[in-house]
């Protein structure tokens, strides 16, 4: 049996928009590319790769507090990955980053 892998993008897109109102399209496409993202895992591992994108804006303001804060200091850029609950990439979505991180940890086999 594989290990099961979540992925969890934190997004904070009315936090860019109200700081930048050019900035506008930038929600839009951190969604489409957590959706891209979403289709590749599915295509390459159904049913044990999990993607969710979370709007932290939309949120339950209790929900990640320590990534809440790291946001609100300016130490980390949304969006925020997290991979089985670990915070591993900010600032962006790499697909190929995140895929390499899935590789290791389904080729690392089931935990026990």
């Amino acid at each position: 049996m594989l290990q099961r892998v979540h992925i969890q993008i934190l997004d904070n897109p009315i936090e860019e928009v109200i700081l930048d109102a050019n900035e506008f399209e930038e929600p839009i496409k951190n969604k489409l590319l957590a959706d891209e993202l979403k289709k590749e895992m599915n295509y390459y591992y159904p049913t044990v790769v999990s993607v969710e994108y979370i709007d932290l804006f939309m949120g339950d303001e209790l929900d990640f507090p320590e990534i809440r804060e790291l946001l609100r200091q300016g130490a980390i850029n949304p969006p925020v990955i997290l991979i089985n609950g670990v915070p591993k990439i900010h600032g962006g979505i790499p697909r190929t980053v995140i895929r390499d991180e899935v590789d290791k940890l389904v080729s690392d086999g089931p935990v026990h």
